[in-house]
């Protein structure tokens, strides 16, 4: 996937996740330690400006690693 400055596709992709895996708002509070309001506001697309640190702890949480890809970035001029 690649990023472009909105967290919405990610956020989908944790939501997706938790179904099939049978986890709930409340379990990924207790495991992240994260407050009830924020992991809703950030799984309901509520938070545009999320952390890598917040994202790592909802990747742990629902047993998943975030990858990287830097991508060359073409741009060409005529």
């Amino acid at each position: 996937m690649v990023y472009n400055q909105n967290v919405d596709k990610i956020m989908l992709q944790i939501k997706h996740i938790m179904l099939d895996s049978g986890l709930r708002q409340v379990d990924i509070v207790e495991k992240t330690g994260l407050q009830k309001s924020t992991v809703s506001n950030l799984l309901n697309g509520r938070s545009k400006n999320i952390t890598l640190d917040t994202l790592l702890l909802l990747c742990n949480a629902i047993g998943y690693d975030i990858e990287i890809n830097l991508i060359k970035h073409w741009h060409f001029q005529i």
